[in-house]
């Protein structure tokens, strides 16, 4: 795989004869498809509604790592990809450690979904500052547009979108972080949810259609 198609598989975009196009199955993969939206979900929603029942947070850990867990040896099974389940494992082992430590809370087992947006916003931001633009590259990847950095247009362009990406993860934690400092774990695993995988194909379909409205401004410009 080149790293264009890598970069357009991320995106949600598949090879076609035009070029790349965005499909329900494409975008569906790029999200990490049934099983990895699940593997995504299903540990931070267990948690909260053993926690909304309990009102512990060791009962509520143990229920998501255990998840966690089963997709492993799912995957194991099935000769699948260990990759993501690992990761999430171990995210999930990162919250709960937060969330079982002394002075701990049980809103800290969702820090990790803080830091990790707070990561991705802030380099993207940076690209911006220094005015390299990651969704310029993206760009050139994809489309060949080499000198997107000489044309004030298409720069102005790629900025715009990649400040979409940082609005995105700011909006995360926005909308997350006055709910872990109040301590709503119900509330903040609901809006983690939908600001979750669904969010994030609803960025991806955005982002296709502003980078594919760019691709014939070589030729114009």
């Amino acid at each position: 795989m080149t790293n264009s198609e890598g970069v357009a598989k991320k995106l949600g975009l598949e090879k076609s004869e035009q070029g790349y196009d965005l499909s329900k199955e494409s975008l569906l993969t790029a999200i990490g498809g049934p099983l990895g939206i699940a593997e995504a979900v299903l540990p931070a929603f267990s948690f909260s509604v053993v926690f909304a029942f309990s009102q512990q947070a060791v009962p509520a850990v143990i229920v998501a790592v255990g998840i966690s867990v089963c997709f492993i040896l799912y995957r194991l099974l099935q000769r699948k990809a260990l990759t993501q389940a690992v990761v999430g494992l171990v995210a999930v082992g990162f919250a709960a450690f937060l969330a079982l430590r002394d002075g701990g809370s049980a809103a800290d087992y969702f820090v990790p979904g803080f830091i990790t947006n707070a990561s991705y916003g802030s380099v993207l931001l940076l690209s911006v500052l220094v005015g390299h633009p990651i969704m310029g590259y993206i760009g050139q990847l994809l489309f060949g547009l080499k000198d997107w950095r000489k044309n004030k247009g298409l720069k102005r362009k790629f900025t715009t979108v990649t400040l979409i990406w940082v609005g995105f993860f700011s909006l995360r934690l926005a909308v997350q972080l006055p709910l872990y400092f109040a301590n709503e774990v119900e509330l903040l695993a609901a809006s983690r949810a939908i600001m979750g995988a669904p969010a994030y194909a609803g960025l991806l379909a955005l982002t296709w259609v502003m980078l594919r409205k760019l691709a014939p401004s070589k030729a114009v410009d």
